[in-house]
């Protein structure tokens, strides 16, 4: 399901919440992808992106009526939207899709101290070097109705026809 509503999250929503029928495996994925590099976030900028997107934690704002300032969150309400579709909180993977992070040397290491500091853990999947390259890998030659199936199919057999030997 994509874009659900975070019921009482405040104009919040989860990207996208999935279940594997055949694993039983359980998703809420998060993404924000551009091919810009400038852009990619680096694991400062996901520290603020998964309090946000994965633990409900409003933006910094000033003034004393803000919920940053009352230390209001909305991750009871995240995991209620879980419940809502039928996931259970305490199964759910959570991931965050971005092209590329700007700092992947720090990665592991940041990943490791925000599960051990806030409980949450979170997989981070490049969508230029684990997406795009799983999905042409599964895209045969067959004449898709869908315009994207048929474009990943074609760059598919461009890279099989133009790779040099050895």
């Amino acid at each position: 399901m994509a874009d659900v509503k975070v019921p009482g999250g405040n104009n919040r929503q989860c990207d996208l919440l999935a279940y594997n029928a055949a694993t039983q495996e359980q998703y809420h994925a998060e993404s924000s992808v551009t091919h810009r590099e400038n852009w990619c976030p680096d694991t400062k900028k996901l520290s603020d992106i998964f309090d946000k997107k994965f633990r409900g934690v409003p933006p910094r704002r000033e003034g004393s009526k803000t919920d940053f300032a009352k230390g209001k969150t909305c991750y009871e309400n995240i995991l209620r939207a879980y419940r809502d579709v039928g996931l259970d909180p305490s199964k759910v993977r959570r991931v965050f899709i971005t092209w590329e992070v700007a700092d992947p040397n720090n990665l592991a290491g940041f990943l490791a101290e925000y599960e051990q500091k806030y409980g949450v853990h979170i997989d981070v999947w490049g969508f230029r070097d684990r997406i795009l390259p799983e999905l042409t890998n599964k895209i045969s030659t067959s004449n898709y109705d869908d315009e994207v199936l048929r474009t990943l199919s074609l760059l598919r057999q461009r890279e099989l026809q133009t790779r040099q030997p050895g």
